[in-house]
């Protein structure tokens, strides 16, 4: 009986509204599988940062899984010949993830501990690459190309930041690799961190996709879809898995904001590289030079702010408000 009920009542419903509830329905179950995904990303990330340091696990290992759709999707654009929409992939994610992304961490943290999250272990070192690889975006500003020469030099940077966290961790990972057990805790935390981010990754057209028929039916612009549901998607696996690493321990709000990092770093380099090593002619930076330029003040901001070894709540209150006073000014403009 009560089924019938249920069938008559819907029936009645506007079409509309049927479309509305039936997306809201989806989103609500595409959340609850973000938030599964998000557990075992965070899972795996503290195993492998008790076996192998903060570094490794947040800077190397999560932040090269947490970027991997951005960069499948630079190489695939990059094929295609849309060399500026490659450009913007790359770059487009540090202003979310330095704004509204690293914004959050610090105000999440402290609502959950009490005190603003300090940088633990040797994170400077992510800094000093983080600054050097803004050097070499400002330096390729002026140059105005990409291009193989530029391709390599950035790249380079990548490497030599791997290189060292490899050095760095390389002695613990022996003493894992030596045993049976230590390699299948290794392969597990890896299995974690990989399944918890193709779920995210796999479903987050989907969950772009019922945010936008949403919006459109509550009549909210485009410009908002495109600034605001894009990003937060592209970089979901990214936003979810820190936000519930800040939460889970205390020194988790260290090791989210180095992943963060560590993914835009790689961002700055290795996918800037690739589409200068793969162009089959140099791609000049002139139509995304404000788009470059906006991503070297957000990297300044965020380098001045790391350089002192915390992120404060009221930082924190500052950067989200940055995020939307940059959506406001879009809009306006």
């Amino acid at each position: 009986m009560l089924h019938a009920y249920a069938a008559v009542a819907w029936l009645l419903l506007d079409a509309g509204l049927q479309a509305l509830l039936g997306d809201a329905v989806i989103l609500v179950a595409l959340l609850a599988v973000f938030a599964i995904a998000a557990e075992l990303i965070v899972k795996g990330t503290q195993r492998f940062e008790a076996m192998l340091g903060q570094g490794m696990a947040g800077g190397v290992i999560l932040g090269s899984i947490s970027s991997l759709p951005e960069t499948i999707f630079v190489i695939v654009a990059v094929a295609g010949g849309s060399y500026s929409v490659a450009i913007g992939a790359a770059l487009g994610g540090n202003i979310i993830l330095f704004t509204l992304g690293i914004g959050l961490i610090g105000v999440i943290y402290f609502s959950r501990w009490g005190k603003d999250v300090a940088l633990k272990e040797d994170y400077r070192i992510d800094i000093s690459f983080l600054m050097l690889s803004t050097l070499a975006i400002l330096l390729l500003l002026l140059y105005g190309r990409l291009d193989a020469a530029s391709g390599i030099l950035l790249c380079l940077v990548y490497v030599v930041y791997i290189a060292y966290r490899y050095s760095k961790a390389h002695s613990r990972l022996l003493v894992h690799m030596k045993s049976r057990e230590g390699r299948a805790a290794l392969l597990k935390a890896l299995g974690l961190m990989v399944l918890g981010v193709v779920m995210i990754a796999l479903l987050s057209d989907y969950f772009i996709g019922e945010i936008t028929g949403i919006a459109g039916a509550l009549a909210i612009p485009a410009i908002w879809l495109s600034l605001v549901l894009a990003p937060i998607g592209a970089d979901a696996a990214e936003l979810i898995s820190s936000y519930r690493l800040a939460r889970a321990s205390r020194g988790g709000g260290s090791t989210a904001v180095v992943s963060f990092i560590g993914s835009k770093l790689e961002n700055n380099t290795i996918l800037l590289g690739i589409i200068g090593l793969a162009a089959t002619a140099p791609v000049y930076l002139r139509s995304a030079a404000p788009e470059v330029i906006g991503v070297l003040a957000i990297n300044a901001i965020a380098i001045a702010i790391f350089s002192r070894g915390r992120v404060s709540r009221l930082q924190g209150v500052a950067l989200v408000a940055l995020y939307f006073a940059v959506l406001a000014l879009a809009f306006i403009l």
